[in-house]
């Protein structure tokens, strides 16, 4: 039978040394949706459901003779990982939404081996909302053939064509989400995972069949990837920080509850976990205890909240009192993400110990309730107050249920967070990490190392060890570091790291998903010998941009604003523009437009951003707007990044000429619209209400209309009918407008070219402020920040007549990007990631200088930090690598080179206009379809003198400035 249709839009790969990094093809791709007409979905159960599932599945495959073909397409809910032979081939797939699965292709043809071969598959369903996936079922799909010998081998995943699976029972369930934003970490026993299970020799006949999912339309038809697997280069750790011993002067209690997911969770169903044990101690004394969520009663007595630790995070030290023999402790936590895990920490000589039921030794630590919903609390326990007795019993809520030592706790940012170390006895150099010798000697009680790749990346870790047999490993992640440059930072909202769980002598580990970091720290408990690491490999994770863009500025403050731009933008790019490669690696719809353009002065690349719009247009929620981060299941849109996404299909329509994704997305783009049409009809002159949602008592999720959130309140009014809300309306209505003729939507034009006029007269009536020469912030006119004005000019509804008060106004108003003029301690006039807008308002209003030092004070205080990249605020306490902050690099190269489009989407017509000030020269290069656009300058006093402009050929130049 002929199934070459089953395997056009293909990948091609090229054999590795240590994984075959296999890539799309460069070749346009019909992305038309494919079906396979024999291929199932399959999983371990015919349902698929639950929470972080793990399957492991491999497909024998026999060659005789020459294989002249062997294409293999496949597809997991939520990821999987791909072996043959033993080597890890690769990750997949992109981030979708399940009505619209998207599909990875292998050519195999070049790997195979004569005889035997197996395909081996790890699949990982997350069971939970992220910002990257939604809730579905597991299962996995795979077809393809292998053209070898007399008869193809077929390869698809059904009952009847010898796919075999079992669970991956070596990754517990219950691990820990990374993040609010993220799925679980790694918990990898060792002892748990059958040995060799990916390779040829492996005997799987005991293995049953995989089965076919009962529900095959979970997903609808699936299409091909367009975009090219990760990078997976390798990059290098810049220093081993410190290697130190650990010391214990702890004992350490802790237990964990599943609950239902608490991100979730609507009001009223919010849960809590109660629970109680007793605390034996020797003599009256009292005792400090390490702690953190949740009350604490002792005997009855709530214990005050205590002291948090500046160096130990998610740590909080409490006084008890305790008196001689038994103590009742009884303990409450909200639930705070859906699996709960607390810790208590004794210290070691203190003749204090729990025991759940009173006996020395017990192997119960305590009793815990199931998670109790609130609402069920306030109707079934209202007799019963806070604390609990002992004689309680919970028999409503499903009564007590024991806690033994098996099972504690296994978060490794709060293990290592809590962790005391010895003095530092030996320094080692990054270059001899690998091979050094871990004595137990030297070592009684572990070790950590502490490495800095110098940079946040998302990455890969391969680690391989000898010598751990008995040992547990925590591999942990962070941008920072606490303030005794020993620990990590972690946070309860994201707590980057995996634990493993050694029962061999040997362990060859990478996780099942990449990590955001630029700290790396492995720390090794319970040494039972000596311990080498034997190989420590970093292997990129990102989308592989190729640095096109270049800027060469006699200012170096701004070329290395221009570099840190650069390093944080490849950062974010993975199988779409993220915001940060850490704690959630979500798809933010203003965040994309930002990085859009700051990819187009540095990558040039179009493929990611196409990948992005045809996933935003499939986010839609039921109204109709724009979600804000997708894929992602629930109520998750803000305002102003719905319309910014029209913005963002206009940009990249402008620098593509790609009718046909504008024209797959428009139904999505005009009902986007159209929830902002039925709010600007409350109004006859079409002007928006910022808290529309405050006035009909309905329900936004996050905030309704953003506008810029990291500024002074006094400094801009967030209220009432807003200038900057409807200029950003109006912006997108007229992108809407050039779309709507680029794609020949006639029938759109005259609702949209209407309300374009109707804005156009009130926005410049009714917020333009006659007394003060400049745009309000609202109908009210309480505040009147630059922002107003400059979206105003962005609008396009500045007369001329009115630019020259305007600039003196934003002129004032920005001297500064920080409030006290030094630092942003006092607050900041714009956040890093508004100023996006900003930049682009003050050089249409002709006002180089003023974007120059605002980019030197804030970006400039950024790199005096020692800040390789952009952080998504002026502070540390979120993102240290966001690129919606980045836009600098955009701005510097679009304006110092002078690089324009004129007749875009027509881009072999290219005008130099350059915008600049105080600046000696200048050299540089732009992305462009055909090659490079260059431009190389230079003042004579006040005279600008071109060195050179070159551009492709077939690429005409305007210089005009």
């Amino acid at each position: 039978m002929n199934r070459r249709h089953f395997v056009r839009n293909t990948a091609t790969g090229v054999l590795g040394s240590l994984l075959y990094p296999f890539s799309v093809s460069s070749k346009q791709i019909d992305h038309k949706s494919l079906k396979p007409n024999f291929a199932k979905f399959v999983w371990l159960d015919s349902a698929g459901l639950g929470r972080n599932l793990y399957g492991n599945f491999r497909k024998n495959i026999q060659i005789q003779g020459e294989v002249k073909e062997a294409k293999f397409h496949i597809f997991a809910d939520t990821s999987y990982q791909l072996f043959l032979n033993g080597k890890f081939l690769n990750q997949g797939p992109v981030r979708f939404d399940p009505r619209f699965p998207v599909y990875d292709t292998y050519d195999l043809k070049a790997v195979l081996q004569p005889g035997k071969n197996v395909l081996a598959v790890q699949v990982n369903y997350f069971g939970n909302n992220t910002y990257k996936s939604m809730p579905n079922r597991a299962g996995l799909i795979a077809w393809g053939e292998v053209k070898s010998g007399d008869k193809p081998i077929l390869l698809d995943t059904n009952k009847k064509n010898n796919w075999r699976g079992v669970v991956a029972k070596e990754h517990g369930i219950y691990a820990p989400k990374m993040s609010f934003a993220l799925n679980s970490i790694d918990i990898f026993d060792q002892a748990n995972e059958e040995e060799g299970w990916k390779t040829v020799a492996f005997n799987d006949s005991h293995w049953p069949s995989a089965i076919e999912l009962k529900q095959q339309d979970s997903w609808g038809l699936p299409s091909a990837r367009e975009i090219p697997f990760m990078s997976f280069s390798e990059v290098k750790a810049k220093k081993a920080l410190h290697v130190l011993p650990l010391r214990t002067s702890e004992i350490i209690y802790s237990f964990f509850v599943p609950v239902s997911d608490f991100f979730n969770q609507q009001k009223g169903t919010e849960t809590m976990v109660a629970f109680k044990t007793w605390v034996f101690s020797e003599r009256d004394q009292n005792i400090t205890v390490g702690t953190f969520f949740g009350e604490n009663w002792i005997n009855g007595q709530l214990m005050a909240r205590g002291v948090e630790l500046e160096t130990r995070s998610m740590r909080i030290n409490q006084q008890w009192p305790l008196k001689k023999g038994w103590n009742f402790m009884f303990g409450k936590v909200n639930a705070y993400h859906d699996i709960v895990e607390q810790y208590f920490a004794i210290p070691k000589g203190s003749g204090v110990y729990f025991s759940g039921d009173k006996k020395e030794n017990s192997p119960i630590l305590f009793y815990r309730s199931q998670g109790i919903v609130f609402d069920k609390y306030s109707k079934l326990l209202k007799e019963s107050q806070m604390p609990f007795g002992e004689n309680e019993s919970l028999s409503s809520v499903g009564g007590w249920l024991p806690v033994k030592d098996v099972d504690k706790a296994q978060n490794p940012c709060r293990d290592t967070s809590w962790d005391e170390y010895g003095q530092q006895f030996e320094a080692v150099e990054i270059d001899k990490v690998i091979g050094k010798t871990f004595s137990k000697s030297n070592y009684p009680e572990g070790f950590s190392v502490t490495l800095d790749l110098g940079e946040t990346l998302l990455i890969y870790p391969f680690i391989k060890l000898s010598g751990v047999r008995g040992s547990t490993l925590d591999i942990t992640y962070s941008e920072l570091l606490e303030e005794d440059q020993q620990h990590l930072v972690h946070r309860f909202n994201y707590c980057g790291g995996d634990k493993i769980l050694c029962s061999k002598d040997s362990l060859d580990w990478f996780p099942t998903h990449p990590r955001g970091t630029r700290f790396l720290k492995i720390t090794v408990r319970n040494l039972s010998s000596d311990i080498v690491l034997e190989t420590l490999e970093f292997k990129l994770a990102s989308y592989p941009v190729i640095k096109k863009g270049t800027l060469t500025v006699s200012d170096k403050a701004l070329e290395n604003i221009w570099l840190m731009g650069e390093r944080t933008q490849a950062a974010n790019m993975e199988d779409a523009y993220v915001d940060c490669v850490t704690r959630e690696r979500g798809m933010y719809g203003r965040d994309t437009i930002i990085q859009y353009h700051n990819n187009l002065a540095t990558f040039g690349d179009h493929a990611l951003m196409k990948r992005c719009m045809e996933l935003y247009g499939q986010s839609p929620d039921p109204s109709g707007k724009f979600r804000a981060v997708y894929p992602h299941h629930g109520e998750y849109t803000i305002a102003d990044f719905a319309l910014n996404m029209v913005e963002g299909y206009k940009a990249y329509y402008d620098n593509t000429g790609d009718k046909l994704s504008i024209e797959r997305d428009w139904n999505a783009i005009t009902k986007n619209l159209q929830w902002f049409h039925k709010l600007a009809d409350e109004r006859g002159d079409l002007l928006l209400d910022s808290e529309w949602h405050k006035r009909n008592g309905e329900r936004s999720f996050y905030g309704g209309f953003h506008g810029d959130i990291g500024i002074p309140r006094d400094f801009l009014h967030n209220t009432g009918i807003h200038c900057m809300f409807t200029c950003t309306y109006l912006i997108a209505l007229r992108d809407a407008e050039a779309l709507a003729k680029a794609i020949n939507k006639k029938d759109a034009l005259p609702e949209l070219q209407k309300r374009i006029s109707i804005l156009s007269d009130t926005i410049a009536d009714k917020f333009w402020d006659s007394e003060k020469k400049c745009f309000a912030d609202n109908i009210k006119k309480t505040s009147h920040s630059p922002h107003a004005s400059l979206f105003a000019m962005r609008a396009g509804v500045v007369s001329k007549e009115r630019v020259e008060d305007i600039r003196r106004h934003v002129s004032v108003k920005l001297k500064s990007m920080f409030v006290n003029g030094i630092d942003p301690t006092g607050g900041v006039y714009m956040s890093p990631s508004f100023a996006f807008y900003i930049f682009d308002g003050l050089y249409q209003l002709g006002l180089p200088k003023i974007a120059q030092t605002l980019m030197k004070e804030g970006w400039g205080w950024m790199l005096s930090q020692g800040m390789p990249n952009t952080p998504e605020y002026f502070n540390f306490d979120t993102s240290m690598c966001h690129a919606w902050s980045a836009s600098p690099t955009y701005f510097l190269s679009k304006n110092l080179l002078g690089i324009h489009y004129p007749e875009a989407p027509n881009l072999n017509v290219v005008e130099i206009k350059v915008s600049a000030e105080e600046i000696e020269s200048v050299k540089g290069a732009w992305p462009h379809p055909l090659g490079l656009v260059e431009v190389s300058w230079h003042m004579e006093g006040s005279k600008r003198i071109f060195d050179y402009v070159k551009a492709p050929t077939g690429v005409k130049v305007n210089v005009i400035g």
